[in-house]
């Protein structure tokens, strides 16, 4: 398919779907896919080959932690600094 033909596609289900805002493209479902994966704990190089690019700071742009994976994150990182009791 030609990038014309995807962009006309994914402009008639958006606005068959009544999502109005601006900004809302191809590139932000890019952007939202690598978010997902990552969250869902999908490692980086992984995501990486699925986007297609060669170098992982490319990657790493696209990465964004939504409210509930930021706190998910936290948690993950608290528990790892938790200090277990000390066994007699």
């Amino acid at each position: 398919m030609s990038r014309t033909s995807v962009q006309g596609a994914f402009l008639k289900a958006r606005l068959r779907a009544g999502i109005t805002k601006k900004g809302i493209s191809l590139h932000s479902l890019r952007h939202s896919y690598a978010t997902h994966l990552l969250e869902a704990g999908v490692p980086l190089p992984t995501i990486q080959r699925y986007l297609g690019h060669s170098d992982l700071d490319t990657t790493a742009v696209y990465l964004h932690l939504t409210p509930q994976g930021q706190q998910e994150a936290i948690a993950r990182i608290n528990q790892l600094l938790e200090v277990p009791p000390c066994q007699p």
